[in-house]
């Protein structure tokens, strides 16, 4: 399976054929978008679903019952799902996780609902929340900066999840100053290698 990073917290898996697409948002590229057979999306917020643009595809969706409010113009391409389920997305078996965003300020409470993704029982993508799978992975994608992040959390997060590797993302606040800094307090944590991945880059998944 090869894995594509784009800008901030946006993926596409490829395997035999199909390509999946992670939290296609308003920062995430044109070229992303290209040959999408269905569609991932954790939570509302902009920077995860550019509603516009995946309107205009043709692809399934799976998301939560929140962003489906957000859809209903597209009928059935739009899938709800919760935590604990199992199901079949364009060839890859994803499980479902968790049911809340991470908090922004106590005062606010649960901003919405997010669902986290785990894909092939490889990758992991938490959305904005830092809810833990429940088995190993390969690659566990990290959330590295945004205005719910700390770095307390986020370094848990990286020892807990039972990962041979893990990948830097939510990562448009950061300049490289801020990238670098990550990547010092997450490599080698739980004795696992971190990557921060340039958008665009494309690395195999075993």
């Amino acid at each position: 399976m090869k894995l594509t990073k784009y800008t901030h917290a946006c993926v596409k898996l490829e395997k035999d054929g199909k390509v999946l697409l992670v939290d296609p948002g308003s920062f995430t590229e044109d070229a992303a978008f290209e040959g999408v057979d269905a569609i991932l999306v954790t939570h509302e917020h902009p920077d995860h679903l550019d509603v516009d643009r995946v309107k205009g595809l043709d692809a399934p969706i799976w998301t939560n019952a929140g962003v489906a409010g957000q859809l209903t113009e597209l009928g059935e391409r739009v899938q709800v799902v919760a935590d604990g389920d199992a199901f079949e997305a364009a060839g890859f078996a994803v499980r479902a996780y968790g049911k809340d965003h991470a908090i922004i300020l106590p005062e606010l409470g649960v901003p919405c609902q997010n669902v986290a993704y785990l894909i092939e029982d490889a990758v992991y993508h938490p959305g904005d929340s830092f809810t833990l799978p429940d088995r190993k992975v390969h690659t566990n994608l990290v959330p590295i900066s945004g205005p719910w992040f700390a770095l307390p959390p986020a370094v848990e997060f990286a020892r807990a999840v039972d990962a041979q590797q893990t990948i830097g993302i939510h990562d448009a606040l950061l300049s490289p100053i801020g990238q670098g800094m990550m990547k010092r307090f997450l490599d080698g944590q739980g004795g696992r290698p971190y990557q921060q991945l340039d958008a665009g880059t494309t690395v195999e998944v075993n």
